[in-house]
């Protein structure tokens, strides 16, 4: 009786130096050195860091907590592709577990930079078939895996403009050739334009001083409204893009919420909110269980939420139809 009594006080003593036992952290196995360590997540943006704060906070919320089981090293190119390329460079010489990669211009960067390291990359990327980091959306069958804009956007766009203006028939299109998804932008545009009926005007932009010419161009052209492509000079002038629109007495339909606060008719914004949380999501696949992204499909059926700017409307003398403006996520009285 008295071994059954010190058994089980042994056993109770164990079972309380388990409970009082920290929750082991995730660990990334360092083969070279034999040894666990956190996980290592590089961060790349062509832009400005911050948006990434999301991600790491879902990380967390899914067991991934920085310092503790992921430490992050981050680099912004300040939209200076010389810099965003040295900074691909350095986070690949740190040897991380997996990069997230943010704009296209920071992809193109990664691609170079882990060619010969094969580093996993989880991006958020206007086109990354056009840009050429993917092979299919069904299957990547590269290191990059990630999100991306609806399909069939531009035809979203132009269906928007024939529903503002009834029996429109030209539409403008500001572009930038120079920006890798530019080319499947302007392909599809101008077949959805086929396939409504509306002709479809290129108007390229490659410094600022040549904005308003085009968007006067478009104008004299009988165009109703334009479509602005993705190009970071066309989204840093985004408020004056949207005041020439008002100006030139055009519809501009766009992704960018700047546009369209400053004079646009409408955004189809990329959904981030939901894109950073499940971006985590694919990362967690990817160190935690192994998964290949060559093997993990690109998103891409996040709905890109409308903003539609009603005053905008007003002083363009449309009258929109009630269900367009139902579509609306956001409306701008």
């Amino acid at each position: 009786m008295r071994v059954n009594t010190l058994a089980t006080c042994a056993l109770g003593l164990l079972a309380g130096m388990a409970l009082a036992l920290p929750v082991q952290p995730a660990v990334a196995r360092d083969a070279a050195a034999g040894v666990s360590r956190p996980y290592r997540i590089g961060i790349i943006t062509y832009a400005n860091l911050g948006l990434e704060s999301t991600v790491k906070r879902e990380l967390a919320r899914l067991g991934l907590r920085e310092g503790t089981d992921v430490v992050y090293e981050a680099r912004e190119g300040r939209r200076d592709m010389k810099a965003t390329e040295r900074g691909a460079s350095e986070l690949v010489a740190w040897k991380p577990d997996l990069i997230i990669s943010l704009m296209t211009n920071a992809h193109v960067a990664v691609q170079e930079a882990t060619k010969d390291t094969h580093t996993p990359v989880v991006f958020w990327s206007a086109d990354p078939y056009e840009t050429g980091i993917i092979k299919s959306y069904s299957k990547p069958g590269t290191n990059f895996t990630g999100f991306t804009n609806e399909p069939y956007l531009q035809d979203v766009e132009l269906r928007l403009l024939k529903m503002a203006i009834p029996g429109i028939k030209c539409v403008g299109h500001l572009y930038n050739h120079t920006y890798a998804p530019a080319a499947g932008t302007v392909r599809n545009l101008v077949h959805a334009g086929t396939r409504m009926g509306v002709t479809v005007t290129l108007n390229e932009v490659l410094r600022e001083e040549e904005i308003e010419p085009q968007i006067a161009a478009i104008a004299a052209q009988g165009c109703g409204g334009f479509v602005v492509g993705p190009h970071e000079l066309l989204n840093h002038n985004g408020a004056k893009i949207g005041q020439l629109a008002l100006k030139y007495h055009l519809a501009a339909v766009s992704i960018q919420t700047s546009i369209t606060a400053g004079g646009g008719l409408a955004a189809f914004s990329p959904p981030f909110e939901r894109g950073w949380k499940a971006m985590a999501q694919v990362i967690v696949r990817i160190l935690k269980d192994g998964e290949d992204p060559a093997n993990i499909p690109v998103e891409r059926s996040f709905r890109n939420p409308l903003r539609l700017n009603l005053k905008a409307a007003h002083e363009l003398g449309l009258s929109l139809p009630p269900e367009l403006i139902d579509e609306a996520d956001e409306l701008i009285q």
